[in-house]
């Protein structure tokens, strides 16, 4: 019984899908007054009532017969941006050539969000198990949270009605609201053409090459960061463990010895003493964090980790990578460490690997554990972004601290967990994000 719901979910989508693409506001309307109206006549044979039904089925049969009619080749090239952001509507521009083509729109099609039946029967809904019988049985809801869920944007129409020309291209804007992180994919405009009442449409398939945007994770606000370290000048060639990029201002000349790098050279001084003279420059100076994701939660989970990978591209966005380095890491199918810093990749770089992070298979602090004291005398502080609380964590965050690394832990809850962090890690809860962010203390 489930597959057979299943298809009929299936098919009645597309059929939704179909039709509401086609038919507009007014020809609702038209559609509906046509039935009233020819109910109304049953044992009523009132002549304005006649002259009222014939106006509405000669209306809509001459605005069907239109819309079927129009026609239109057209191709497009879109100019879209790298990157957007999950809830940030963006706009981009599409270059229209081909036929002349009047009161026009374009539209994006969403990829297909109906889900595989294996998807389907082996999901379950948050709280599905707190229905009625009757929901249950035919996963009616499931089959919504699914389609919703795989919706990877909103949007996606042109900003009103255009005309296109025969001759040379058409710019046209389109706008589009991203809902999940990670790559969406467009490759299916269509044309929409309205008959002369707007009762109807044709929507045809417009010859464009697909387009990529990478829509990176929503950030919040956050309070003010006071990590340890700061850049800082010491004069000098040693360098430590924290040092990285090109050395600052000059202090003085000495005689060159083994080991001096060439470019450190003074060619000037060289060729009037007739011995190699080397600058001596400031050594810069710049404190190296981490920041740990806990990729380790259930798909029951899903919503605290996404609010957990958004917390985390918050902070990206919040350090200064000019005057400090930062560490992303994390477990997925392999240990992870992408870098951020001066004379590095800049802090996008981080944010392209938080929109396509996903969730681990098991959890595994060991191995994540490792992985940060192999860096341990590179960096200067952790943030840890915990997705939901366990004993577990709690072991993992206290072996960290007792290797003496200062940490600031979030925790980022759903629901009502059965242990809470201490008092020293933020709490975090789905719904109210922001507000929980914005009363946290960071390195106070």
């Amino acid at each position: 019984m489930l597959y057979l719901f299943y298809r009929s979910y299936r098919l009645s989508t597309a059929v939704k899908f179909f039709i509401f693409r086609r038919i507009l506001p007014a020809g609702w309307m038209a559609l509906i007054a046509a039935v009233v109206v020819s109910t109304m006549l049953v044992g009523s044979p009132i002549s304005p009532l006649y002259q009222a039904f014939a106006l509405v089925v000669c209306l809509t049969s001459v605005a069907l017969l239109w819309a079927f009619s129009r026609r239109a080749r057209l191709s497009v090239t879109r100019e879209v941006p790298a990157f957007g952001s999950v809830d940030q509507p963006f706009r981009y521009q599409v270059m229209v050539e081909g036929s002349e083509t009047r009161d026009c729109r374009f539209q994006e099609t969403l990829p297909d969000p109906r889900p595989s039946w294996e998807n389907f029967a082996l999901s379950r809904e948050p709280g599905e198990a707190q229905r009625n019988g009757f929901d249950r049985f035919s996963a009616f809801n499931r089959w919504q949270w699914l389609l919703d869920k795989r919706q990877l944007f909103q949007g996606g129409d042109s900003l009103g009605l255009v005309s296109t020309k025969a001759e040379g291209k058409t710019r046209v804007s389109m706008e589009i609201t991203p809902k999940k992180r990670g790559m969406i994919e467009l490759n299916d405009l269509r044309v929409l053409l309205p008959d002369p009442f707007h009762f109807f449409q044709r929507a045809r398939k417009v010859s464009a090459p697909a387009a990529h945007i990478a829509i990176l994770p929503r950030r919040y606000r956050l309070p003010a960061l006071r990590l340890p370290g700061e850049a800082q000048f010491q004069a000098g060639d040693d360098a430590t463990s924290r040092q990285h990029g090109s050395s600052g201002e000059f202090t003085s000349l000495r005689e060159y010895r083994l080991g001096d790098p060439p470019r450190l050279i003074h060619w000037k001084s060289w060729a009037k003493t007739g011995r190699p003279i080397i600058k001596e420059v400031e050594d810069v100076f710049f404190p190296r964090y981490a920041l740990v994701l806990d990729t380790f939660a259930q798909e029951s989970s899903e919503l605290a980790f996404e609010e957990a990978v958004s917390v985390a591209a918050s902070f990206v966005s919040e350090i200064d990578t000019e005057q400090s380095m930062l560490d992303l890491m994390f477990l997925g199918d392999s240990d992870h460490v992408i870098t951020a810093g001066k004379g590095m990749a800049d802090s996008v770089k981080l944010l392209e690997a938080l929109a396509a992070v996903d969730l681990s298979e098991s959890e595994n602090f060991e191995q994540l554990t490792r992985l940060i004291l192999r860096h341990r005398a590179d960096l200067s502080a952790c943030i840890c972004v915990f997705t939901g609380w366990s004993q577990s964590r709690l072991d993992f965050l206290r072996g960290i601290q007792s290797q003496g690394l200062a940490c600031v832990a979030v925790a980022v809850l759903q629901g009502t967990e059965t242990e809470l962090p201490p008092g020293d890690v933020a709490r975090i809860h789905v719904t109210q994000v922001q507000e929980d962010l914005l009363k946290m203390t960071v390195g106070r």
